[in-house]
């Protein structure tokens, strides 16, 4: 920790200037230092083409003057023909051979003079179209790598040189115009801090520096201004001091009965909230009632139709036995009617029994808001079954897509309220005045959660009303029989009890999408649900 902050404290005294200094010298020496090596390449690869290009075209010079003597045999012509070859400085050796027997014919060699390194070209010696002989020639690299040396500190030297001079040029102009006039605004500045507003500041320049002093001096203005104003509010306060306090009890006062009145009608309505929720869940509950009733008639009709028979032929059988005149064909026609109409009692009195069991489920879910384990699939038919009655007096179906092997442990009474609600929503509200519609339940299982989706094919809900429909008391049909209520509970069930969310998509004439996410295991307990069913 000691290390960042030693160096902050070194950052934080540099000065504009020596950051400026800084920056130029170090934007030049990062350039020299990319510019440099690529210049040093650039000379070497120059020069060692240029005496690649050298040794080329001396070899082959070469090879033609010696062409006639090596074809002569005369090795003294050969020597001082190859002189003018040799007197060249980077030549090290030149060797002749003669072919085809490749004897030495001539051999100049300097080799022990220089360093190196050395590089060897040869070059066939022809005589018309008959190749006589071999030239190979040496070049020494020594002079031409002292020659780089030599370029290489010359450019370091104009590149330190000219770096130096621009470096003291840049240092000298901001100086002049920029550390100097600044320091000055500084003393300027500091001036104001210390409010002394009386000094006029002035620089006659046109440039950034001018344009800051123009500013301090319509701040040193302003703050003059703001000061004399200052003062006469001071004054005002001085005179409103005397009656300010008195003000204040008198506001404070008026603030907290307003407080006290806001109170007592914001538990009025809550009190009045939680009971039109109670109220619609058991209206709710007394409509399904209606429905059972209604579906438990047509069974236990037949069934009373059925025993009614059957007590008519128990009565002309026995009739018979007594009388005597029982034959064996009517007490076969007797047992015959009496299976059949057992079997009509056992299928009626059976689906009475089923819808009374139904009923009793939901109605002890909805009425204790119990958690239990359970099925989807098994409450939500439970609830379409007891929903039939009322639905079937419409031209619209309830369709269910749930598979059977999602288990909760939850609240089955809440859940079920949610599927209630939203299928009265959907027949009041989005399928309303419609001929033909349906409405579409889907669950499916995603890892601990649970994806319920409700849809209708019905009118949608309008752009303009759609974040609004989880509103309490918020509904189109206001004083028509609609509460409001029917979707804020069933948000409150989703969020506060169940644990998940809710959220809904609509378009104008493609109906309406609710999908709720629900976790399998519901948090919290009995007590905690039926806290935030009061809530």
């Amino acid at each position: 920790m000691k290390k960042p902050t030693f160096i902050s404290s070194i950052i934080s005294r540099i000065t504009l200037r020596l950051a400026v200094v800084l920056a130029v010298f170090f934007g030049l020496l990062v350039t020299s230092a990319v510019l440099i090596p690529t210049q040093l390449s650039t000379i070497r690869a120059d020069s060692l083409q240029k005496l690649e290009d050298d040794h080329k075209r001396s070899a082959a010079i070469l090879a033609v003057i010696l062409s006639e003597p090596v074809w002569q045999i005369t090795p003294e012509i050969a020597n001082l023909s190859s002189e003018v070859v040799f007197s060249n400085p980077n030549v090290s050796e030149i060797n002749v051979i003669t072919l085809p027997d490749k004897k030495t014919f001539i051999t100049t060699s300097r080799k022990a003079s220089q360093k190196g390194p050395f590089r060897t070209k040869s070059e066939p010696i022809m005589h018309g179209e008959q190749v006589i002989g071999e030239v190979q020639l040496t070049f020494a690299e020594d002079i031409m790598l002292a020659e780089i040396t030599a370029n290489v500190y010359r450019a370091i030297f104009v590149t330190a040189t000219s770096f130096l001079l621009s470096v003291l040029c840049i240092f000298v102009v901001l100086q002049w115009r920029l550390v100097l006039p600044i320091k000055q605004l500084i003393e300027k500045s500091d001036m104001l801090a210390n409010g002394e507003l009386n000094e006029v500041i002035a620089f006659d320049r046109k440039d950034e520096i001018g344009h800051l002093a123009v500013s301090l001096e319509a701040t040193r203005q302003a703050l003059q201004r703001s000061f004399r104003e200052l003062e006469i509010k001071n004054q005002q306060l001085l005179e409103y001091s005397g009656t300010l306090e008195s003000k204040v009890r008198q506001r404070t006062q008026e603030l907290e009965n307003a407080n006290h009145h806001l109170e007592a009608a914001l538990a009025s309505v809550n009190s009045a909230q939680n009971e039109l929720a109670r109220i619609e869940r058991m209206a709710a509950l007394g409509s399904m009632v209606a429905g059972v009733a209604h579906e438990l008639n047509t069974p236990l009709g037949n069934c009373l139709l059925v025993a009614s028979t059957l007590s008519d032929e128990t009565r002309q059988i026995g009739k018979a036995m007594t009388e005597g005149t029982m034959r064996r064909s009517d007490l076969s026609q007797y047992v015959e009617a009496a299976t059949e109409s057992s079997k009509l009692l056992m299928r009626g009195l059976q689906q009475a029994a089923q819808l009374v069991g139904d009923f009793k489920q939901v109605a002890v879910d909805q009425s204790s808001a119990q958690r239990r384990k359970f099925t989807l699939v098994i409450v939500f038919q439970e609830l379409a079954a007891l929903l039939h009655s009322s639905l079937r007096k419409t031209p619209f179906n309830l369709e269910l897509d749930i598979p059977d092997d999602i288990e909760l442990d939850s609240y089955p009474g809440p859940l079920g309220q949610v599927f209630s609600n939203l299928v009265n929503n959907a027949v009041v509200h989005g399928l309303d005045g419609m001929s033909q519609g349906y409405m579409r339940c889907m669950a499916r299982r995603q890892g601990d959660q649970v994806l319920i989706v409700f849809e209708d094919s019905g009118k949608g809900i309008p752009p303009g009303i759609i974040k609004r429909i989880f509103e309490p008391f918020f509904t189109t049909k206001f004083g028509r029989g609609g509460s409001g209520l029917g979707l804020s509970i069933t948000f409150n069930i989703i969020t506060n009890v169940l644990g998940g969310d809710i959220r809904v998509t609509s378009e104008p004439n493609q109906g309406a999408r609710f999908e709720m996410t629900i976790p399998l295991v519901a948090p919290g307990s009995q007590d905690g649900h039926e806290d935030s069913m009061r809530a």
